[in-house]
């Protein structure tokens, strides 16, 4: 894993250039401020929010009449390290398989070392530092500074326009059980709290322990639990610390293995999968545009037409599903009042965040969740689409207008695909589940007789319109009329017909008007487009352009983060969609088969995987070399219908020596293996027996280390939104 650690050449100057380490609630951006010489150590927690409108909760994000303003994400400070001499030059390491910074700041008297990381099972961070510096042969003392962040919303910074709003309180500085606590009260109500203690191990060696508790609504209670945590953390053996945190992130990398000849996209991908648990926990908040890595922004929290749905892609098949429970736990917990938000216009969004929904319980094989949870929910948004339903004088089911996101912003449109496959995905996925589950028989003849009278998708000589009134006539970066072909596959790519309907839809979407209006997650969807197509060229080159940075506005930043707004916007969703593009070279398991590299470019002729997680709850493994396919591993987990589908094989036989599995083959590269649960099977070729390995595909010296700022590549400017004057706070 150390190949693809993030190393640092140049001082990283500001949160663009930073490095990060999180436990899915708390964490810390790392970066340096040379003009006050300094390094900076940004704390942020996820669920530290406004709660106006709503005194009696931690936030009001389903509150009614509540806005982002009155839920936004606050900015609660950071610990700031300040040598005795002038920084000359920082060295950084951020270490993935143990989920740490590492650093040396050179300046005129010496050296300072540290060490940061933020320990999964605590909410604290740790920051371990060692000092050489000197002055005429005596030790220099460094020190460290707490800088209370503004607890506004970031969105009256970036609007440049205050109008009514009404500033938070000053923070208070006190001690709580003997430590320095900064509290900072709500107007609302309530407050949260940041206390720290530095731990003197000798004259030149300290450990800072810097923690955040939130208890909002509660009043004087977030003081004591971040005070109390910080002291049992430091009362804690550090070598135990370290150990238990160590152990905690090896056991998570070790759940899913990928190995691919492009060194650059595999370092990314691991470097995405340190993201996902630096960003998201079971028992944390859902994971907003932020992480736990706050940064002044236009866009302080959660977004619902496309970001949200993109960011929990690649939890599924990278076998991290248990880091998306608390996606299902927001749409149980607000389901009531989203859909009454979501039923307008934009039903089209909420109704895709219940795709992410079904297809998290479908990637952990449980469709009993899926009947019990999923299906009361998808029928109250299919009644809600029902009101939206116009039968026309050929007696065919049309939609009335609706978003498109974000086709001329939000302007609605008649029978937009978006919404078409939507429902359409929505009627199959009941009929399925109710035939599963022996329930709603009564109601399938009408949901299949919907199905039939439903207005086709709208299409013209260049493919999938936006509506049946609106083409694809202008650059746009969303790819929300493509919905129907990925991820709902309610337009089957293996049906000629319908392949060569979407294959043109892609490649106009992509290439209208120059591609001027593209960002970065239009790069990212086209590669899951493509390879959905099964075109693995054209969706490694989509990777390769967004790895480039070739992505007009938006920007991919040397620590794989990603910006819009002019480089002062971090939105998550994209980098993570990028991860999932990835694994969709080398597995799908849509349609009820499990597909073996099924978009493996030509570059890819050798590649291996273990324990990916396909629908179903399928457990794969698989190796490919000099071009073909080795061999294949499937265990399943719930012992569901398992279909295989590889493409270059005619035959397949077990060459494992377990109990003996019955195989029928359905077709040339698709069989069925009657596999129990619990049960594995290996298999290969037929006449080619081959035993499973798990290799490492080697990578050149220079494909290795590559994200941090390397030599001569700071950004010459300050994305930063410019933070006015509070004269009278």
């Amino acid at each position: 894993m150390s190949q693809h650690d993030l190393v640092w050449e140049e001082i990283p100057g500001q949160w663009n250039e930073g490095a990060f380490v999180g436990n899915g609630m708390v964490g810390m951006m790392i970066y340096a401020n040379m003009d006050e010489n300094r390094l900076d150590f940004h704390v942020g927690r996820q669920d530290v929010t406004d709660h106006r409108k709503a005194p009696n909760k931690k936030t009001s994000m389903a509150t009614k009449g509540a806005d982002l303003y009155d839920f936004s994400r606050l900015d609660i400070g950071r610990m700031t390290l300040h040598p005795a001499g002038k920084i000359r030059d920082i060295d950084v390491r951020q270490d993935l398989y143990n989920a740490e910074v590492r650093g040396v700041i050179v300046t005129d008297l010496g050296q300072i070392t540290f060490r940061a990381f933020t320990p999964y099972e605590h909410m604290i961070n740790v920051i371990e530092v060692h000092s050489t510096e000197e002055v005429n042969g005596s030790q220099a003392d460094y020190m460290w500074r707490w800088m209370p962040g503004l607890p506004f919303s970031p969105r009256i910074y970036t609007r440049k326009d205050i109008g009514d709003y009404q500033l938070n309180p000053r923070p208070i500085l006190k001690k709580v059980n003997g430590v320095e606590v900064c509290e900072q009260p709500l107007l609302a109500g309530g407050d949260y709290a940041t206390a720290w203690l530095e731990k003197a191990e000798n004259t030149t060696q300290s450990i800072m322990y810097v923690s955040v508790a939130n208890e909002i609504p509660a009043t004087n209670v977030s003081a004591l639990v971040a005070s109390n945590t910080v002291n049992i953390v430091a009362a804690t053996d550090f070598n135990v610390l370290i150990d238990a945190h160590r152990e905690w992130w090896h056991n998570y990398f070790q759940k899913s293995f990928l190995s691919i000849p492009d060194g650059r996209m595999e370092s990314f991908y691991w470097i995405q999968l340190y993201k996902m648990a630096a960003c998201s926990r079971e028992d944390g908040p859902v994971l907003d545009l932020l992480g736990p890595f706050f940064k002044n922004t236009g866009w302080p929290g959660l977004w619902w037409n496309l970001n949200v749905q993109l960011t929990y892609w690649p939890f599924n098949a990278t076998n991290h599903v248990d880091l998306a429970e608390n996606f299902i736990a927001l749409i149980d917990d607000n389901f009531d009042f989203m859909l009454a938000k979501k039923s307008g216009a934009d039903l089209g969004d909420f109704a895709w965040a219940l795709h992410n929904y079904w297809l998290i319980y479908s990637y952990r094989g449980d469709y009993d969740a899926i009947a019990e949870k999923w299906l009361p929910k998808a029928l109250r948004v299919l009644e809600v689409y029902q009101t939206k339903m116009i039968t026309n004088e050929q007696g065919q089911i049309e939609l009335s207008a609706m978003g498109s996101p974000e086709y001329h912003g939000f302007k609605s449109f008649v029978n937009t695909n978006y919404n078409l496959s939507l429902v359409r995905w929505l009627l199959t996925t009941l009929i399925e589940t109710s035939n599963r589950s022996n329930t709603n028989q009564e109601l399938i003849g009408d949901w299949k007789e919907l199905l039939d009278d439903l207005i086709p998708y709208p299409e013209d000589e260049n493919g999938l319109m936006i509506g049946s009134e609106q083409p694809v006539d202008m650059s746009h970066r969303h790819y929300s009329h493509l919905l129907g072909l990925y991820p709902l596959f309610q337009l089957d790519p293996d049906q000629p017909e319908v392949k060569e309907l979407v294959d043109k839809s892609v490649v106009h979407w992509h290439k209208i008007g120059d591609s001027k209006g593209l960002v970065g997650y239009s790069y990212t969807g086209a590669a899951s487009l493509y390879a959905a197509l099964g075109r693995g060229n054209d969706a490694n080159s989509m990777l390769q352009q967004f790895l480039d940075g070739n992505i007009q506005s938006a920007m991919l930043l040397p620590n794989t983060f990603y910006m819009e707004g002019k480089g002062r916007n971090p939105v998550i969703e994209t980098p993570l969609s990028a991860a999932s593009a990835i694994v969709e070279l080398v597995l799908q398991s849509w349609g009820g088969k499990i597909r073996v590299f099924p978009a493996t470019p030509d570059d890819f002729q050798d590649a291996v995987f273990q324990d990916l997680r396909a629908e179903g709850g399928f457990l794969v493994s698989a190796s490919r070399k000099n071009g073909q396919t080795e061999w294949v591993t499937i265990k399943s987990l719930s012992g569901n219908p398992c279909m295989l589908k590889v493409d270059d094989w005619e035959n397949i036989e077990q060459t494992d020596e377990g109990e003996t599995v019955t195989i029928r083959k359905i077709e040339d590269g698709q069989f069925e293996i009657d596999l129990k649960k619990g049960a594995s099977i290996c298999v290969s070729r037929a006449g080619n027996h081959v035993s499973p390995q798990i290799r490492v595909i080697p990578h050149p010296k220079e494909e290795i280390n590559l994200y941090g700022v390397k030599e001569g590549e700071s950004y010459d400017q300050v994305y930063e939104w410019e933070v006015p004057e509070f004269p009278n706070w």
